[in-house]
């Protein structure tokens, strides 16, 4: 058999498994290595307890890196493998019955995690970083391009995360294997599970023969009824077998559905729930397979899941449940198990289940008379719904939106609260407004949701309220990291057409949405999402400049770029400090938005910094100084741009530099810099190259910005010169159409 990791533990071996022996792990790395471990799941969780900004978070952080470095002066590198209940280290578990790797390695593994090292060189901010990625949920991250991808755009570059290979989980030949090559991965799955030996992958070694599901079920209710049954981890390795059963070869493993309905029957009840629960939430997300699967279920186990989903036991969707609903009045194929040999005489659990579905009002389109859909199928059909006048269609809309029974309860409880309330009462409707807010979050009713928030606040503010800020929860809800990730989400959701009721809502709620919105603006990669987390950051005012300034010392440049256009649409002096650090930033964008704030809050030492940057050797740093240098009325300045105007053309890149200066001049619009356009307009030469040509008529069209009484002479005699083109292009200029800003 293959080796197994070992539990690193102070505790005897497993009994179930005689093989197990341990190996004890390095003691100057034992302590190190647990105090890393806590100290990193408490910096994590801090993301979940407290804003970005606050001394907690940066504290754990700083533990967890402090500890890590201890650990880095015995090794370059630490990785820790992931198993749905423990983590290891050099093929050694760590106490299995340890809470807090428990509770981590479940973290882990839901976020589909095989490993996680950290290099040597490990910084703060990287840690920080790698904290952040961790609130975002499986699917999110899949989306994103994976864990490498996103440690990538953060520029985490000291920790590596392996996803979660499933292609790996499959049984393995060896001497036992049957003479068709691999075994299937049902026998080999649970042999592994019975010995306790199924490693992080859900490999279960090499198990010679086959098992019949009874005698698995009957094994698993002797010995392990009483852990699985307390057991998540077990539960996520049965939903990875549910997950490749599906995807199995039927001539490898025929009916995964029978053979995992047969085992299942014949568990103990508690055991049964448990596996149950699992199997379903997994068919859950493959609703391809799910019908092929659960049609081989028993009769039994199909009333089993409506009853659990009836006491709210199960986190499955309508679909599947309606499907089950479906299959549980269908008869079942036979073979594999017994059914009930008369199926007129249904039992009254049965029959209380298929009651219970059939008066669920969100199935009720499922048994809906057929007069009644075949009516609807007319209507829609023959596009009667369209033929409203448009007008009439939005009344119509407007009289069923003001109509939303949750709204009027809004209303009520507003008026309520305009009074005089006791405390149980004001308990009562406060958890009625958290409901509600779940609802108007679900249902994108975000201007549903400002109300809400707008009126509890000014509650509270009242001296009428018993509760106080500090004991509320329903403000606390609104600015729970996970609602305000839906509302977030909620912009690709509900798409532009809520974006000004997002923005409203956020600019309500304050600076608590200032960090997610500083970490989407860093990751984005679509423009257009950019363009709207910069809007809602400036919607939210000057409370969000707390948590911009400290973002101005992030290594992306684009970032800092962004956060300083932000700065300026409501530039402070307080925050001068900060944006003058940046005056020498590496990438010249960066400096130029640096420059525009300045021109509003310090002009002199921003024409000093200009007339720097326009004297730079580093063609985009010119290029960035020439675009903004409209904002000095510095005389030296302009003498400078005049200066640059009059260099050589040698490249389509200083023609497009050439261009900018004359695009800035016209916006200055000084009389003082018309000699010099005359006189790059009066060189000529028998070979005059085409930039210059085309550099020549540039300047005659930005005539237009400058003050008739100046400009229109220096027209006129262009019209009387011997070149032609010049000539025909000033004439069409003092057209009274073309030349009405003359």
């Amino acid at each position: 058999m293959k080796s197994q990791p070992k539990y690193l533990s102070a505790q005897k071996e497993d009994s179930l498994n005689p093989n197990h022996n341990q190996k004890p792990h390095p003691t100057a790395e034992l302590q190190p290595l647990a105090d890393f471990i806590n100290e990193l799941n408490i910096a994590r969780r801090s993301f979940s307890l407290y804003p970005l900004e606050h001394p907690q978070v940066a504290s754990s952080n700083s533990k967890a890196l402090q500890t890590l470095l201890k650990l880095h002066e015995l090794r370059e590198e630490l990785t820790l493998g992931v198993s749905p209940e423990t983590l290891f280290v050099d093929q050694q578990w760590l106490d299995k019955n340890n809470r807090v790797y428990n509770e981590f390695a479940r973290f882990l593994f839901d976020l589909g995690v095989a490993s996680i090292s950290f290099k040597r060189g490990l910084v703060f901010t990287e840690l920080l970083r790698f904290n952040q990625l961790l609130r975002g949920d499986r699917d999110s991250i899949e989306d994103a391009g994976g864990f490498p991808a996103l440690l990538q755009m953060a520029q985490i570059n000291h920790i590596k995360i392996t996803p979660i290979d499933y292609s790996a989980f499959r049984a393995r030949t060896g001497a036992g294997a049957d003479s068709a090559g691999q075994k299937p991965l049902w026998e080999g799955f649970l042999q592994g599970l019975l010995s306790d030996s199924l490693d992080a992958r859900g490999d279960s070694g090499d198990w010679p023969g086959h098992l019949d599901p009874s005698i698995v079920a009957e094994a698993l209710n002797q010995r392990l009824a009483d852990e699985i049954a307390g057991s998540d981890g077990y539960q996520r390795v049965v939903s990875t077998l549910v997950a490749k059963l599906i995807e199995t070869d039927p001539e490898q493993d025929e009916l995964p559905g029978r053979k995992l309905g047969s085992l299942l029957e014949q568990l103990e009840p508690k055991l049964r729930d448990s596996f149950l629960s699992s199997t379903l939430e997994t068919l859950d997300q493959v609703p391809a397979a799910a019908e092929q699967v659960l049609e081989n279920f028993p009769q039994e186990l199909l009333t089993k899941t409506l009853n659990l989903q009836q006491s709210r036991q199960l986190h499955i969707s309508n679909r599947l449940i309606n499907l089950v609903g479906k299959l549980s009045t269908t008869p079942a194929p036979t073979a594999g198990y017994t059914q009930k040999p008369d199926p007129e005489s249904l039992d009254e659990e049965v029959v209380l289940a298929r009651l219970n579905i059939l008066f669920n009002e969100e199935n009720q389109d499922l048994y809906m008379p057929g007069s009644y859909q075949h009516a609807l199928r007319e209507i829609l059909d023959k596009d009667q719904l369209n033929n409203l006048p448009e007008a009439e269609k939005l009344a119509l809309k407007e009289t069923l939106e003001q109509q939303s029974i949750e709204r009027q309860c809004c209303a009520i409880i507003f008026e309520l609260i305009d009074g005089h309330l006791s405390a149980e009462s004001e308990i009562a409707l406060q958890q009625n407004l958290l409901e509600l807010s779940r609802f108007f979050l679900d249902t994108g009713d975000f201007t549903a949701l400002r109300e809400i928030y707008h009126r509890w606040s000014g509650y509270l503010n009242s001296n009428r309220a018993h509760a106080t800020v500090f004991d509320e929860t329903l403000l606390t809800n609104h600015t729970r990291l996970a609602f305000m990730v839906e509302v977030l989400d909620g912009v690709e959701l509900w798409g532009k057409e809520k974006v000004a009721e997002i923005s409203a809502y956020i600019a309500a709620v304050g600076d608590a949405y200032s960090e997610p919105l500083i970490e989407r603006l860093g990751l984005e990669q679509q423009l257009s999402l950019r363009r709207i987390w910069m809007k809602l950051l400036e919607g939210i005012g000057i409370s969000a400049h707390q948590a911009i300034i400290p973002g101005l010392k992030d290594k992306r440049w684009y970032l800092v770029r962004n956060l300083l256009i932000i700065l300026g649409q409501q530039p402070e002096l307080s925050s001068m400090k900060a944006i003058q650090h940046l005056t020498n930033h590496p990438h010249p964008k960066v400096r130029q938005e640096v420059l525009r704030i300045l021109f509003r809050l310090n002009p002199a030492t921003a024409n000093r910094l200009l007339k720097k940057e326009l004297s730079s050797h580093d063609p985009g740093a010119r290029l960035a100084a020439v675009q903004l240098a409209d904002l000095s009325r510095d005389p030296d300045v302009l003498s400078n741009l005049l200066q640059l105007l009059q260099a050589k053309l040698d490249s389509d890149s200083d023609l497009e530099l050439k261009k900018q200066l004359l695009r800035t001049l016209a916006r200055i619009g000084n009389p003082d810099s018309l000699p010099t356009l005359k006189q790059l307009l009066q060189k000529k030469g028998l070979l005059v190259s085409r930039r210059q040509k085309q550099f020549q008529r540039e300047i005659i069209a930005s005539l237009a910005e400058y003050p008739q009484q100046r400009a229109e002479p220096l027209l006129k005699e262009l019209t009387r010169s011997g070149n032609r083109q010049q000539a025909k292009q000033a004439t069409e200029m003092l057209q009274p159409s073309a030349g009405a800003s003359l």
